[in-house]
């Protein structure tokens, strides 16, 4: 069972595909090694993954804010397939046992201690392989570049891993300057939880004329009797001109030209389209698995609801920890409309950072250890398995005619006769969420992680408006509005602010109660 757990490297993108010029993104950071840890740590985790970028792959995938997905479903089918090869090897054990039994080469008891001690080493040969990988594959790399002293990025291999299926993934988890597809209520899939949130609309009226501009100063206004100031003609621009403005004063300010102390290493600056997903299936009730995989290139938008944001993401702690401001900005008539949201990926789980904590080394004492525990955790584990197996039968019944459907998901039909029943299948094929928000930790584990998320937050918002400040005026814009407007927001950061709960329909008004194992007061709320 030891021979399926090794590990190879990544493959190479495709020359002139879409990701060539760059490799997988944070494909060696801590949050991805967690993650993977995770799928053997957490069986439910595990065939979360599965489901989300295995099963259910005619979904888009999420985006991959600060880890890879492709190691992640690697390292969760491994998982799973030990699983199996022990349930295969028990399996066949006990049929061999019966077979002798009926031959009369075993007798009654004997044969039930022979599927015992089955049961037993099958279970500790399973606990063996994984805590040796968790403690080789997945642990804290030593410095030495050694192959398994820890991790490097690799991933077991797999025969439903296609290289088909991990281009899909690596080109869709990918946001930099793609178009994301989003199943859900919220479009920033993947990027955690709203911690602020505002908008602001201005008036793009000329600025004042100045007694240096050509041409005489202002003069006294209506109030004092005089006449209405002359203005300066305000520069038409686009917001893609003003978008890319953004983009690459925020990545000079605050990497690039920014002095090495005062630098973000973790900054990346990316502009993405967000977008619907659902597809309409003509003539089809149910789609079939071969239908779905047929579905490549087909996508329907009917409301044009596409928007374009800037995503201003700060990775930190390794990856654990990732703020994000999507910004947007909109022209009507004389107004410039602009969004601010602000979002957080929380850490992973503590009880995916026990892998930390594991022995670096498999000794005699440990191996005892090992097998006792085993012993004594058999008889519950066999009951435990049992039961999710009868419940698995009752609720997806694996007939003939069943065996390779995928149940999608319809609109609700309240129709008075049940008309939906005949109309054809509706596929949301947008993404939901992330493997990376399914692990995401409730709390914070460390206080300065909840303090970093406001102090990146409020850096990112500040230099924003700065930025967007010296680009009306570039632009001969008044300024008034918006430095007053400027004043107001960052005065009240973390009061003036909505949390969305659960379904994104209940709005409170107040701060966000995230992180804290006492549950004290967050970032904000959004």
């Amino acid at each position: 069972m030891a021979s399926d757990f090794l590990t190879v490297p990544a493959p190479p993108p495709e020359p002139g595909g879409p990701a060539a010029a760059r490799p997988a993104p944070d494909a060696t950071s801590n949050a991805t090694r967690l993650l993977c840890a995770g799928t053997y740590l957490d069986p439910v985790y595990r065939a979360g993954v599965i489901r989300e970028l295995l099963t259910h792959r005619y979904r888009v995938v999420a985006p991959s804010y600060g880890y890879d997905a492709v190691p992640v479903l690697a390292h969760a089918l491994a998982a799973r397939r030990l699983q199996r090869i022990r349930l295969a090897v028990l399996a066949a054990g006990a049929a061999v046992t019966f077979l002798l039994m009926v031959v009369g080469a075993l007798n009654g008891f004997t044969a039930l201690l022979a599927v015992l001690w089955l049961l037993w080493f099958t279970a500790f040969l399973r606990r063996v392989v994984t805590l040796q990988t968790l403690t080789r594959r997945l642990s804290v790399p030593d410095g030495t570049g050694r192959r398994g002293r820890g991790f490097d990025g690799s991933y077991p291999e797999h025969t439903e891993l296609t290289p088909e299926l991990v281009a899909k993934i690596k080109r869709e988890q990918t946001s930099d300057g793609t178009v994301i597809r989003y199943g859900g209520y919220k479009p920033f899939v993947g990027a955690g939880t709203q911690v602020r949130r505002w908008s602001n609309a201005e008036l793009l009226i000329g600025a004042p004329l100045g007694a240096f501009d050509g041409r005489p100063g202002a003069v006294p206004s209506p109030a004092s009797g005089g006449q209405e100031p002359k203005r300066k003609d305000v520069i038409p621009f686009t917001t893609e001109e003003l978008t890319a403005y953004v983009a690459d004063r925020m990545t000079a300010r605050l990497r690039s030209q920014a002095r090495p102390a005062q630098r973000i290493e973790g900054l990346a600056v990316e502009r993405s389209t967000f977008t619907t997903a659902v597809t309409t299936l003509r003539g089809v009730a149910e789609p079939t698995p071969e239908e779905l995989d047929r579905l490549d290139g087909r996508w329907e938008d009917v409301h044009g609801t596409g928007r374009t944001y800037l995503c201003l993401r700060v990775g930190s702690w390794d990856q654990e920890l990732v703020t994000t401001a999507f910004v947007g900005f909109d022209l009507k008539g004389n107004t410039l409309h602009t969004e601010f949201y602000s979002y957080v990926l929380a850490p992973v789980r503590a009880s995916f950072q026990l892998v930390d904590r594991l022995p670096a080394a498999l000794d005699e004492r440990l191996l005892i250890r090992l097998a006792w525990h085993t012993l004594r955790g058999t008889p519950h584990s066999a009951v435990r398995s049992a039961a999710a197996k009868a419940a698995g039968a009752r609720l997806l019944p694996r007939l003939p005619w069943t065996k390779e459907r995928i149940r999608v998901p319809q609109p609700a039909d309240s129709s008075e006769f049940g008309l939906g029943r005949y109309a054809d299948a509706v596929l949301n094929r947008g993404a939901v969420t992330s493997v990376r928000e399914m692990a995401t930790s409730s709390h914070f584990h460390v206080f300065f992680q909840e303090t970093d998320t406001i102090k990146y937050t409020q850096i990112v918002e500040r230099q924003f408006l700065h930025v967007v400040r010296d680009f009306l005026y570039e632009h001969n814009v008044d300024l008034t509005e918006h430095e007053a407007r400027q004043t107001n927001i960052l005065n009240n950061y973390g009061h003036n602010n909505s949390f969305v709960n659960g379904d994104n329909n209940t709005t409170n008004s107040g701060t966000q109660n995230f992180g804290g194992p006492a549950g004290g007061q967050g970032a904000g709320a959004a």
